[in-house]
């Protein structure tokens, strides 16, 4: 073939590769990095968008705006109304849920539009605000990046350190029509900076139970997700007279690894679940003089009991709020189907009768490099 006619070809082909009908230039568009829903006393829904500008002329870096509305989808047409340019819902970072909004039962109907429309990201962080969301969006520190960036950043940073939990949208999605495990997102407030509460744990219509502390979460962490990453946790040591001193026995260790078995079964009209845990640890911090080389095996019973304790409380915290944050419903699902058929509705009812033990096995592996 002569070279005009591969130069023709070529050409020819060209008529048939997509295009960019349908593109939109930075300037012209209104990126939302974050969005919120709230109601207000009157039980009208409220949405708010955080959007970056891209602009020389603008002093402010980023743009916030709250409008009335019954739907995601009613918001964007009356927010368009008001931002420079389109509003685009594909690079959402954090959707922020109000505390009065987590009140009522129905309210995850609204999030529809988030699952539906393919232009929508299910990748947002899911976040629970322990306030009115205006006053959040409407918060700007002279000292810290745009509002957007900042609570994300704080989110996934605290996830690491296994302070709360990172729950995306489809995650969450997940979460809310499996019936053997409740909801978890993450739970910030605001004084005086934005801050990381915890997880806020939600019953299976949706609204807010209660509040998981941060060593809480590292131990709801270390069961769901051990072999992942690190946790760090702080355990007390018993001591005489350890309540009228200031520096008080603890112990701080980084357990890595860790792995579980759960034991399911039902017996006496209830499930019981025995849960053995492995893994290995380091210790990071201790506040009282005890020979390691010597006696570490007694350091490793007094740990694990300490550890058996603060799970147990879990545990019976989150049944006498008819929550199971653990998806124990998961495992009595897999090894006692038969009985789970019969409370599958209404699983937080029959978790909080049920018996979990646990039992940690800490293996010590270091101590340090100081005696």
């Amino acid at each position: 073939m002569s070279k005009a006619g591969k130069l023709l070809l070529i050409s020819a082909l060209f008529f048939f590769l997509s295009g960019c009908m349908d593109r939109i230039d930075l300037e012209d568009a209104t990126i939302t990095l974050m969005a919120g829903v709230d109601v207000n006393e009157k039980d009208e829904l409220l949405f708010y968008l955080s959007s970056p500008v891209f602009s020389r002329e603008a002093k402010k870096k980023s743009e916030e705006f709250g409008v009335k509305a019954e739907s995601f989808r009613q918001a964007r047409a009356r927010l368009d109304e008001m931002v420079t340019g389109l509003t685009l819902s594909g690079k959402i970072q954090a959707i922020v849920l109000g505390k009065r909004l987590l009140e009522h039962p129905d309210w995850f109907k609204i999030l529809d539009v988030i699952f539906r429309d393919a232009r929508f990201t299910v990748n947002a962080r899911m976040v629970y605000f322990d306030g009115e969301v205006g006053d959040l969006f409407h918060f700007q520190p002279p000292d810290k990046p745009r509002l957007s960036l900042h609570l994300t950043k704080l989110i996934d940073t605290a996830n690491q350190r296994n302070l709360t939990v990172r729950t995306r949208a489809q995650d969450f999605h997940r979460q809310m029509f499996e019936k053997g495990i409740n909801p978890t997102i993450t739970a910030v407030g605001k004084e005086k900076a934005i801050k990381i509460l915890g997880t806020a744990v939600l019953s299976k219509e949706g609204t807010y139970v209660e509040l998981l502390q941060s060593q809480e979460t590292m131990l709801l962490q270390l069961f769901l997700h051990g072999k992942e990453g690190e946790v760090t946790f702080t355990v007390p040591i018993p001591a005489p007279n350890d309540s009228k001193k200031m520096i008080k026995h603890r112990v701080s260790l980084i357990a890595k690894q860790a792995s579980k078995k759960v034991k399911t079964t039902f017996r006496d009209g209830k499930f019981h679940f025995e849960v053995k845990m492995k893994f290995g640890g380091g210790i990071s911090e201790r506040l009282f003089p005890f020979d390691m080389e010597k006696d570490y095996k007694d350091m490793e019973q007094m740990v694990n009991a300490e550890l058996r304790k603060e799970f147990e409380k879990l545990v019976v915290k989150c049944q006498q709020n008819e929550v199971d944050p653990f998806g124990f419903g998961l495992y009595a699902r897999a090894h006692a189907y038969q009985e789970w058929k019969k409370v599958q509705d209404n699983w937080p009812k029959a978790f909080a009768q049920a018996e979990v033990k646990f039992v940690p096995e800490l293996s010590i592996k270091g101590n340090g490099v100081i005696r």
